[in-house]
């Protein structure tokens, strides 16, 4: 099935805008060799801020957009022309596609903060990287809230509650045809219920990165559905610009924010020439390397300069900056198409005959 190369530019967008907020992680008291310490009223020492100051202050945010990009992609995976998908082979494709990558870059940041704690007696980036931890990063549980706290790779966390919400999508949208977008707007309304319930403190022990999850995965079904229903991209596109507005007027609505931003996109679709679609699709899939990547490469680079005396000043360098996004894209595209594709043409080939 033809991938959507504008929702494939929004993806890689909203990884750049994570590895963007994540290079505070080269200062205190993330890089504890560092002697410069980041913090919100100082952000703006950060390389290129004037261009990337909405990166640095909200990139986080470009996880919310993975949710509600997945919630979209999934639908018009599965359930373009109602098709019919078995639970295995399912399951195998989420495997294939997610596993692989996981699996090597938890290898290599234990072996890299074990190395770390050895020669200098302490981690870096994240701190609680005991064997309890490693488990729960090796069955993909690091975001279910058993977890003290960040560890290994830890933006793995947005994919473990995402698994969640995949199984939940296949036995509760996938198994009813005929109730697919109101079996989504009651999952929505289910979750902003209990959210709304657990943060007057009735119920703290929920997961609230899992209910976030879960509401803009559903807004993202929400949205595949709007756009085969508006078959004009104009309408598409005024319709964004509204619910951008709504979203901007008093308080901030995030849940119509992002909605309408993916709505934006779609709009576009038409007007991205061939070409482009090859670039954006090429783009969109580096997403997932990018964003298992950063942090490695960012700890890989934090103890070279360690051992070989370089002054870590210079992390507020351009050139830094850019050789630091040159190395996370570079080892994206070779982890792409050496590791990831073959591995998961592997898995599936395997498991799904």
């Amino acid at each position: 099935m033809n991938k959507i190369a504008s929702v494939e530019l929004l993806r890689f967008v909203s990884a750049m805008m994570v590895i963007i907020w994540h290079y505070q992680q080269f200062y205190l008291p993330y890089n504890i060799f560092s002697e410069v310490e980041i913090l919100p009223f100082n952000r703006n020492t950060q390389p290129f801020y004037n261009y990337l100051s909405l990166f640095y202050n909200f990139g986080n945010r470009g996880v919310d957009f993975f949710f509600i990009i997945s919630g979209y992609v999934f639908s018009y995976v599965y359930l373009f022309k109602n098709e019919s998908v078995k639970f295995k082979f399912f399951f195998v494709n989420r495997l294939a596609r997610l596993y692989p990558l996981h699996i090597l870059t938890l290898i290599i940041v234990a072996i890299t903060q074990f190395y770390n704690s050895v020669s200098f007696d302490n981690f870096l980036i994240h701190f609680n990287n005991d064997a309890y931890h490693f488990f729960l990063n090796l069955f993909f549980i690091s975001g279910w809230g058993f977890e003290q706290g960040p560890s290994f790779n830890g933006p793995i966390w947005s994919v473990s509650v995402e698994i969640i919400i995949y199984f939940l999508f296949f036995f509760l949208i996938m198994n009813f045809k005929n109730n697919r977008v109101l079996n989504s707007i009651l999952l929505i309304l289910i979750f902003i219920s209990i959210k709304k319930i657990s943060s007057e403190n009735f119920l703290n022990y929920l997961n609230m990165n899992l209910l976030n999850c879960g509401i803009l995965f559903f807004e993202g079904v929400l949205v595949y559905y709007l756009s085969e229903k508006i078959n004009k991209k104009k309408i598409l596109f005024l319709s964004s610009i509204f619910l951008l507005v709504i979203s901007l007027i008093g308080n901030f609505k995030m849940y119509i924010f992002l909605p309408s931003i993916l709505m934006m996109f779609l709009s576009v679709e038409n007007l991205i020439k061939n070409r482009m679609c090859k670039i954006f699709n090429f783009l969109g899939n580096l997403t997932y390397g990018t964003y298992l990547w950063h942090l490695p490469i960012q700890m890989c680079l934090i103890i070279f300069m360690k051992k070989n005396n370089i002054n870590f000043s210079v992390i507020d360098t351009k050139i830094f900056f850019l050789l630091y996004l040159f190395f996370v894209i570079s080892v994206s595209v070779i982890s792409y198409y050496f590791f990831e594709l073959k591995l998961r043409y592997l898995i599936r080939s395997k498991f799904n005959n």
